[in-house]
């Protein structure tokens, strides 16, 4: 057994005996009265013992303290010997204050490392409610122990309660960060390392979890109109039905489903297709699929949308038109699916049964662009812009991919007749929203904000209310002014119009985490899993928002208060 005696503990065996004899006399010394000048005179003229005993001796004997106070208190006429001596005891006082918190800081540390060791033994034997116990009381004595942190981390991770693990291991990399386990060394990656596993292994967890409790998510108006209106031949917005005259005239099945649509009832069109598709004598059940899946495939049903684009895909006595489009469609599931592949495959096949469709062209462009494939996703623009000279679509995202494409060439003359060719298309379309957009967007890239506001601004003036348009504009307002202040309401009022608008959480995250106001951050990340749409989004808002309440516990734990915006999540 190690008999060894730590500082703290020998301090405290030898010094004790020293300060209770100092202690002893110092008291003695105060009770014990000082003989004054001229003492004989005063004996002479003190009264008889007789006359009765004297309150303050009686009131002395008992309260010794007291007594003490008054006869070394600094007095009216003392003289500067006794106020000298007075003000030395009072250092004296002073000293024994400081040298005790001394020793009661050594013992605190002393004690919280004996208790952090025995929970590294406890880590071994695997014993991990002790481990939480003995962590606990280590942090008690001393709430910057970092080795403590570590070995309740490793309980906690063994039990399976992960963020309380994350708040420990946050803890940890914060005191490692700035000891002699320096950025870079192995001990510190380490803990990263750990640290890095146990937040995704978390946020998969959660996210899992809201994905299941929430199901699938009907998109927002602003989502359905922006997605059916980049669709530039549509077989199903060429039907038209006889509205209702009287109240007792009822649409049915697709029908119905279709003046929901138009007069942007959204949450019925599937019930009215599911009616449709469920008559036996169905008129219209290719369309009624072909519609039920495009709202599946925008609500993230993805299951559900495969089936109905399979079904209409499958059917070969259904029109070929259709049958496209549905191939269209698929190929955009497949594409947030990650199956690249399998997505150009299936517009291959949807240009073979319908020639010289704009749509086709169109929509492929627009998976090759966000693939970063400018150059064949051009000719495909191109195409599109020629099949249908009257859309303004293709012929905007035509010149916006050809600026592209010359700024990876580093062609600075093509680029500008591109953005030259971006800014006359709004004179030919004065009320194009994509125009203004696109412009304005490149605008900013070259960091000239004032352009590119002015776009912003004469796009927002066609739609007032888009949300999309609001947090970019948000965003150039940010960058040409830094004014958080500024631009926080805007942001607030584009997730109001849409919760379902993402692009506005992570911005509005950020702002609030550099005001220094981490509840509200999370508060946003709490809603942004409850509306954001994809398993991947909703991850990354788990990821964030755990790693923020993690540092938010640490550095309460810890005693800090500083800007947590210097932290990188």
């Amino acid at each position: 057994m190690d008999m060894t005696l730590h500082k703290w503990q020998l301090g405290l065996i030898v010094g004790t005996p020293v300060v209770y004899g100092i202690g002893k006399y110092l008291v003695k010394k105060m009770i014990t009265p000082r003989p004054k000048a001229g003492a004989k005179a005063e004996e002479e003229e003190q009264p008889p013992p007789d006359e009765g005993p004297d309150a303050s001796a009686i009131l002395a004997e008992n309260n010794p303290l007291e007594a003490s106070v008054e006869t070394f208190g600094p007095k009216d006429g003392a003289g500067d010997s006794s106020d000298l001596e007075y003000r030395h005891l009072v250092a004296d006082v002073g000293d024994y204050g400081m040298a005790m918190e001394t020793e009661i800081r050594k013992h605190c540390q002393g004690m919280s490392v004996l208790y952090q060791n025995r929970a590294v033994w406890h880590v071994v034997l695997k014993h991990w409610d002790k481990v939480k116990e003995d962590s606990a009381k280590a942090l008690e004595y001393d709430c910057r122990n970092g080795m403590a942190y570590l070995s309740r981390a490793r309980a906690y991770d063994a039990t399976g309660e992960l963020q309380e693990c994350l708040n420990d291991l946050e803890a940890a990399r914060a005191l490692f960060r700035v000891s002699s386990i320096a950025n870079g060394s192995p001990e510190y990656e380490s803990i990263q390392t750990f640290w890095k596993r146990v937040l995704l292994q978390g946020a998969r967890a959660d996210a899992k979890k809201i994905m299941r409790q929430r199901g699938p998510l009907f998109p927002s108006k602003v989502r359905i109109n922006s997605y059916m209106q980049a669709f530039i031949a549509d077989p199903l917005m060429k039907l038209s039905f006889p509205r209702p005259v009287t109240e007792n005239e009822v649409l049915r099945g697709f029908p119905r489903a279709l003046w929901a649509f138009r007069e942007e009832r959204f949450e019925d069109v599937i019930p009215a297709c599911t009616e449709e598709i469920d008559t036996l004598e169905s008129q219209y059940k290719t369309e009624a699929r072909l519609m039920r899946g495009t709202f599946h495939l925008l609500s993230g049903s993805f299951y559900e949308c495969h089936q109905d684009f399979e079904a209409v895909i499958g059917d070969a006595k259904a029109n070929n038109e259709l049958r496209a489009y549905a191939l269209i469609r698929s190929a955009a599931l497949c594409f947030q699916l990650r199956r690249q592949n399998k997505a150009m495959d299936a517009f291959e096949q949807a240009e073979r049964l319908v020639r010289d469709n704009p749509d086709v062209y169109h929509q492929r462009g627009l998976i090759l662009s966000k693939l970063q494939h400018y150059e064949v996703a051009l000719m495909d623009f191109e195409m599109a812009a020629r099949l249908a000279p009257g859309h303004v679509s293709p012929l905007v995202l035509k010149h916006f991919t050809e600026y592209h494409l010359s700024s990876l060439e580093n062609d600075p003359q093509r680029m500008e007749t591109a953005l030259k060719k971006l800014g006359e298309v709004p004179l030919a379309h004065p009320n194009s929203i994509d125009a203004y957009m696109m412009r304005g967007s490149l605008l900013a890239r070259r960091k000239d904000f004032v352009e590119a506001l002015l776009c912003f601004e004469r796009a927002t003036e066609l739609a007032p209310k888009n949300p999309v348009l609001m947090v970019n504009r948000a965003i150039l307002e940010l960058k040409r002014h830094g004014n958080a202040e500024l631009v926080l309401p805007m942001l607030y009022e584009a997730i109001e119009l849409d919760p379902r608008c993402h692009m506005t959480y992570p911005i509005l995250v950020t702002l609030e985490i550099k005001r220094n106001n981490p509840e509200k951050a999370i508060e946003l990340l709490n809603q942004s899993c409850l509306h954001t749409g994809t398993y991947n989004e909703v991850l990354h808002a788990c990821s964030m928002r755990n790693a923020l309440m993690a540092r938010t516990v640490a550095r309460k734990n810890l005693g800090i208060d500083c800007d947590p915006s210097k932290t990188t999540v």
